[in-house]
């Protein structure tokens, strides 16, 4: 479960670099593309939080590790800041971006864990 949020991420990752340069060399497509933004990052962190949330328990009901748990949850709160724009518009990548590379993070710890290396 860890690595498909991991995975999960990855694609996130590559999505919020992606539109940027899609819009810039293709002009044509960038109303488009904006238009359907918000509707797309709801739609993956309905998809991230269940996900993340399953491992992260798991992850913390077999090794106690609370790190992954708090990182986690504010990776995940800082996604959900960034799509309702409760902060403005204009911190939605960056917020995007960090919930992202926590969440990520937060996996990393459990799959560390899980195969016998300690996280520190």
């Amino acid at each position: 479960m860890d690595r498909a949020a991991v995975l999960l991420s990855a694609v996130c990752l590559v999505h919020c670099a992606a539109i940027p340069l899609a819009i810039l060399l293709l002009p044509a497509l960038g109303a488009i593309l904006l238009e359907s933004e918000t509707l797309v990052h709801w739609v993956l962190l309905g998809v991230a939080v269940p996900i993340s949330a399953l491992a992260l328990w798991v992850g913390y009901s077999r090794f106690g590790n609370r790190r992954s748990v708090v990182l986690g949850s504010v990776g995940l709160l800082l996604m959900f800041l960034a799509v309702s724009h409760l902060p403005g518009r204009d911190t939605d990548v960056a917020l995007t971006l960090l919930g992202v590379v926590l969440v990520a993070g937060a996996h990393w710890l459990n799959i560390r864990r899980a195969t016998g290396h300690a996280d520190g």
